[in-house]
């Protein structure tokens, strides 16, 4: 089997994003896919993964390893120093290969990976609203969903970093004092600054959310200061989670080696797709890192993802966008998305196990 073509797809969708699906064809009729969403730069990894499409086509898609490394670090393509638009690319080509060895071998990927044919991923939705009684509603209508881990920036409502002042770091108390009293102590709740607080500043906001128990305080500081991470994490009991914006093993290492997480975060786009996303999870088993990815993508990058979460033996839990954020997600797949007990279901079908129905498709698709 040799490869034949590549081509690109954008699907809008309707949370701004645009599904960004790369198909790999072969001489044998066998197509695989993998999604390549980088939000709001859709079109430029688009025209890379195209222009990568020169260093495929011939090549036999089971050597996933050897292309990925040769469009990663060739002396034509990336020579080890492209960013994030050229990983995503080479993560929706990756995941296509991988789809199309699943399909060749009547496998889901999982179990190509090491892991049992069907799973079950752990995953959390989002919550919001500026006002208390508002933050109160949203998380209990995802709750109602049949969630029971949420996520938010609750402390960003209050401040937008770098610094925070007494009566912000009362009011975000205020506001966590609030849900917990809500929804309790079982459900999950993760918090998210986006990397807007230095480094003292996100270590006061950790140890004010102590007595909350949350599953992890996500991004408390700029990707870019592994040791600013590990100063944080050193201070407080949260868990400390981080690193989605990272694109490479070797970046992710040098958060590991210093100390700076207790949960790691690839996303399977940015890393550069399920070779990548393996290999890092590796290496953060060896740290005793968990694995939570970062995933705000469409079916095929929320499956990919999942796929390797099944496989491997460090698996926390994985984002997950709500049914409700784009309600006609599962009317474009021949086989919905399955959440059960807020677990995504990873079934037993070839490769990733996503199909589209192109009829239903059509309406969506961006010229």
């Amino acid at each position: 089997m040799k490869i034949t073509d590549l081509t690109v797809q954008l699907v809008q969708s309707d949370c701004g994003r645009k599904w960004t699906l790369v198909r790999v064809h072969t001489d044998e009729g066998l197509c695989g896919i993998g999604e390549a969403t980088y939000s709001h730069k859709e079109r430029v990894v688009a025209a890379m993964a195209l222009d990568l499409k020169q260093h495929l086509i011939g090549k036999d898609p089971f050597a996933s390893e050897r292309i990925y490394l040769d469009l990663y670090a060739g002396g034509r393509t990336g020579y080890r120093t492209g960013g994030v638009i050229f990983t995503s690319a080479i993560s929706g080509i990756d995941q296509a290969l991988w789809d199309l060895k699943g399909k060749a071998l009547n496998a889901p990927v999982c179990a190509l990976l090491g892991g049992p044919r069907t799973a079950r991923v752990p995953v959390y939705a989002h919550y919001g609203g500026r006002e208390i009684p508002a933050m109160i509603d949203s998380a209990q209508r995802i709750l109602a969903q049949g969630f029971n881990a949420l996520k938010s920036e609750i402390s960003i409502y209050e401040a937008r970093g770098p610094k925070i002042t007494r009566q912000q770091l009362r009011d975000i108390d205020r506001r966590f004092a609030a849900l917990r009293q809500a929804i309790g102590d079982e459900v999950q709740v993760m918090e998210d600054p986006h990397a807007l607080f230095d480094p003292p500043t996100a270590l006061e906001i950790a140890r004010l959310i102590e007595p909350y128990r949350l599953l992890f305080f996500e991004e408390p500081t700029i990707p870019e200061d592994p040791e600013g991470y590990a100063r944080i994490r050193q201070g407080t009991s949260t868990p400390i989670a981080g690193s989605e914006r990272l694109t490479s093993k070797h970046r992710f290492n040098d958060f590991f080696r210093a100390g700076a997480l207790d949960v790691a975060q690839p996303d399977i786009v940015y890393i550069g797709g399920i070779t990548e996303m393996k290999k890092v999870a590796a290496l953060a088993e060896a740290y005793q890192v968990v694995i939570a990815p970062h995933n705000t993508k469409g079916p095929v990058g929320i499956m990919a993802a999942a796929h390797v979460m099944g496989a491997i033996p460090n698996a926390l839990i994985q984002e997950f966008l709500a049914p409700s954020v784009i309600p006609w997600r599962n009317d474009v797949l021949k086989h919905p998305l399955v959440v059960e007990d807020s677990c995504l279901v990873v079934p037993d079908r070839p490769g990733l196990g996503i199909e589209f129905d192109e009829g239903a498709l059509k309406p969506h698709l961006v010229d």
